[in-house]
């Protein structure tokens, strides 16, 4: 199946974001290891299988590899200095320290503004 041009930019662009070089949608290999990030749990909450599990023989495709990242696998093993949201997690989950509730209430945001949006005059009269 053909892609077009757009596509394969799409395609490049969340590759590229995912850690994936520039030109892996160029010069993809046709089969390829990959590393859990994520350890994968069943829904009755036991370990299937470990982050840093290898999966051999895999296709290479640019398409294939975007997908299989959306869920954790990646062509390089997980490390302490990977920045991928699985391993940030488990790197920083364990130092995470809860504020006290003093410190909570003092910085309450203001419930009329959602992130760094100010509302106009109008909207904050209502």
């Amino acid at each position: 199946m053909a892609i077009t041009t757009k596509e394969r930019t799409e395609l490049r662009q969340e590759l590229v974001g995912q850690g994936y070089s520039w030109e892996y949608i160029d010069e993809w290999q046709p089969k390829i290891s990959l590393y859990r990030h994520r350890t994968m749990v069943s829904p009755s909450g036991e370990v299937v299988s470990e982050a840093g599990t290898r999966l051999d023989n895999l296709p290479g495709n640019p398409d294939y590899v975007s997908r299989k990242a959306r869920v954790g696998l990646f062509p390089w093993p997980p490390s302490d200095s990977c920045t991928c949201r699985w391993c940030a997690g488990r790197n920083t989950g364990a130092k995470l320290v809860q504020p006290s509730p003093e410190k909570t209430e003092e910085n309450k945001p203001d419930p009329r503004v959602r992130g760094k949006r100010r509302l106009g005059p109008y909207a904050q009269s209502s």
